[in-house]
């Protein structure tokens, strides 16, 4: 046991380290796309106040996960998220341009339908809207106010 453990620490984290710290584990290109998506979520995020919003969730967003305790979007036939017509906004991003999507406003709002129609996922979705994403994460421009909370 004493053997396997050195293995671990001296060769696996070591290992792991490398390949997931350093920038030379990823393309120049993948960086750059990092630092503009964040670059972009911040600025978005930013903007929320000043436009009366406390979030906003991108169209084509994929909101659900593979599963409860994945962060990896849901693949297969999912449902992209799509605005309601009345909550339409429209920012353009420093990187990316123009996005286009749903600002929910400071205030209540109200968010019902039927069972297994997405509620709890758009909730969660903002809840987790606080962090930045990584691209292609689905919920890469699902963003809210760093101030907002979750009640239970």
């Amino acid at each position: 046991l004493g053997r396997a453990a050195q293995d671990l620490l001296l060769k696996g984290v070591p290992y792991i380290a490398h390949n997931s710290l350093s920038a030379a584990a990823y393309s120049h290109e993948n960086i750059k796309r990092f630092v503009e998506s964040v670059e972009d979520q911040e600025w978005l995020r930013g903007i929320l106040r000043k436009e009366g919003l406390v979030a906003f969730i991108r169209n084509g967003a994929i909101l659900p996960r593979s599963s409860g305790a994945s962060d990896k979007p849901m693949q297969g036939n999912v449902t992209k998220w799509e605005s309601p017509s009345s909550f339409i906004r429209t920012f353009n991003l420093p990187n990316a341009g123009e996005i286009t999507g749903t600002g929910i406003p400071k205030g209540v709002t109200l968010i019902c339908g039927g069972g297994f129609h997405g509620k709890s996922t758009l909730l969660q979705a903002i809840e987790v809207g606080v962090y930045n994403k990584i691209p292609n994460d689905g919920r890469d421009f699902v963003v809210s106010d760093k101030d907002i909370l979750k009640v239970k």
